[in-house]
């Protein structure tokens, strides 16, 4: 059996502030669209170190491969909207080391999510 893999999101902007209202809907319409394509999407508070109160993070449980592929086609699409969008990526990879990755959304490339989908795949394929 395959086991679950979390992933950590964190959107950011250059444009708006974290609590202006058309940012707070982008925000909505990338939770809207990793519910429908990847299933599992789950908002947490995440203490940030050195900050009072907790920072929003949209938490990602992966099962599968498929499920990473799909994952990523919505952060590349997301992202593609508004080039001063950004996109911060957390897992923990298989030795429990933190990993972190951050796409710009005027520098998307082919390899800007290969870190990411060669670790996590690397997860699945153990399991």
């Amino acid at each position: 059996m395959t086991a679950e893999v979390e992933v950590a999101v964190h959107p950011g902007s250059g444009r708006f502030a974290p609590q202006d209202q058309p940012w707070l809907d982008q925000v909505a319409a990338l939770h809207t669209a990793l519910r429908e394509e990847v299933g599992a999407v789950v908002r947490r508070g995440v203490p940030q170190p050195g900050e009072k109160g907790a920072f929003d993070t949209t938490v990602l449980a992966l099962g599968s491969s498929g499920a990473l592929t799909a994952a990523v086609a919505c952060f590349r699409a997301w992202l593609a909207r508004d080039k001063s969008r950004t996109l911060t990526v957390t897992w923990t990879d298989g030795a429990g080391a933190e990993q972190r990755l951050q796409v710009i959304g005027d520098n998307i490339d082919q390899a800007s999510f290969q870190a990411l989908t060669e670790a996590l795949g690397s997860r699945f394929e153990d399991s």
